[in-house]
């Protein structure tokens, strides 16, 4: 609370102190944050028990929240009582594509014609107009070795997200041509594709896809 309670910003020269929200960047934002939500959500649930309403109550046993996004899959009666849930200061926006896909994190989420949860990596820089520099450039101070390393541990991100793999061939192509522009070497590239093969091919194997194969369709640049 202390904290809370003495918040000061300098800004023109002048000090104003902060009395609505808690500053981002603090060790105890997220979990001050965390509690907070927590509170009206288990009060919300507790007075659907206590009123004997099980069965609405299990509309949100598929309801995920990591601070302050909120995910309910499988759950038509959110909408209607999301005003209830949460407080009138908090301001709720819907962000959901349509009533079958939604963006959640860094993974955009949808149901196919088929019923089946198909999953691929959202990255919100992808809608911004302008060009996002987020990977090192080959001329930098930074270690080869480790700039290399970057597409191999996107590579694991993307076939962990990746439900198929023109999926996971699209992220991937975006990101080797832009290290390409970046000053990376194409052989170390391929070299480095082959390593992500060769030693976590079981995340690539459901996508029944040769190291030979992917190759030829992550460095075809037409």
């Amino acid at each position: 609370m202390f904290l809370i309670d003495n918040i000061f910003v300098m800004f023109g020269g002048r000090v104003f102190q902060q009395t609505v929200g808690i500053p981002m960047g603090t060790n105890c934002a997220p979990l001050l944050a965390d509690f907070f939500l927590y509170s009206y959500e288990a009060h919300f649930i507790q007075g659907l028990l206590k009123k004997n309403e099980k069965k609405l109550a299990r509309c949100f046993n598929f309801t995920f929240r990591y601070i302050d996004d909120v995910l309910s899959l499988n759950n038509s009666r959110f909408g209607d009582f999301v005003d209830r849930i949460y407080s009138i200061e908090i301001e709720i926006k819907d962000t959901s594509d349509t009533n079958r896909s939604a963006s959640y994190l860094d993974l955009h989420l949808e149901i196919d014609s088929e019923g089946r949860l198909r999953t691929k990596p959202y990255n919100k820089r992808d809608d911004f107009n302008f060009p996002i520099v987020n990977f090192p450039f080959i001329c930098s101070n930074i270690p080869a070795a480790l700039a290399y390393g970057v597409y191999i541990f996107q590579m694991i991100r993307y076939s962990r997200a990746c439900g198929s793999y023109q999926d996971f061939l699209d992220r991937g192509l975006l990101l080797t041509r832009k290290l390409l522009n970046q000053g990376f070497l194409l052989v170390k590239l391929k070299s480095s594709l082959r390593e992500f093969y060769g030693r976590h091919h079981n995340l690539v194997d459901r996508y029944g896809i040769s190291v030979s194969k992917m190759t030829t369709d992550m460095f075809h640049m037409s």
